[in-house]
């Protein structure tokens, strides 16, 4: 089952345009009782907001969330081209961080990365990503063989966010690259994996007899609840 999770998170890649684009998550645990009022304040402060590039996300850590963690704020964005183009006045930045701390009960880690393949999907159809963290030892070798697969199965992710990246700055247990994978919740993550098995098992094992040795380090899940882009 190992070895089908690590071929599936590779699923389907898009090379990322010419811009290198960027990531940083920060993991929080939130009051009781208190993601209505996120969602609510992420909607005031980022509903009609414009950015030079990425995203920002408000995600609940579902299965496998780590250190007792409840959710986290996502920020993509192209690399030295990021943050809002209608900037924030200094006094909206401070409003927003101040009611944001009163809705949080405890600070997590942060990380941050490249996103090295990118699959757009549809966050409010397919909206729990499972996540893989990996330490592969060819990264090349994982990747065109992800590639390889994804262009043979891709009609399965139609729709679905898939990703794979590395992690630059404070590596989760030694992970050096993640993948992520949409869909409508654990059953639709499961009903894949069945899928996989029944269809494309030759496909799966060539890409696994070719991307070369993974470690696997620990998976989770998360729900994505608000993205602004």
């Amino acid at each position: 089952m190992k070895n089908i999770l690590f071929t599936l998170f590779l699923l389907f890649t898009f090379s990322m345009s010419a811009q290198q684009m960027a990531f940083t998550t920060v993991d929080f645990k939130a009051k009781d009782n208190s993601q209505n009022n996120l969602a609510e304040l992420f909607d005031k402060f980022y509903g009609e907001a414009k950015f030079n590039s990425g995203s920002i996300l408000l995600e609940r850590l579902w299965q496998g969330a780590a250190k007792g963690m409840s959710h986290r704020m996502v920020w993509i964005w192209e690399l030295d081209n990021g943050g809002r183009a209608d900037e924030m006045k200094e006094y909206e930045n401070e409003a927003f961080w101040a009611q944001m701390r009163s809705h949080i009960e405890e600070w997590g880690e942060a990380k941050s990365g490249r996103i090295l393949s990118w699959h757009e999907g549809d966050v409010v159809e397919f909206p729990y990503g499972h996540i893989w963290d990996i330490k592969p030892a060819d990264p090349v070798a994982f990747k065109k063989a992800h590639d390889k697969f994804v262009k043979k199965a891709g009609k399965m992710f139609e729709n679905k966010v898939v990703g794979f990246g590395t992690y630059d700055v404070n590596m989760p247990n030694g992970a050096t690259h993640w993948v992520v994978i949409g869909e409508k919740g654990t059953n639709g993550h499961l009903s894949m994996y069945n899928t996989i098995e029944k269809d494309y098992a030759k496909e799966m094992q060539e890409a696994l007899n070719s991307r070369g040795e993974v470690e696997f380090v620990q998976d989770f899940m998360i729900e994505v609840l608000k993205r602004y882009q």
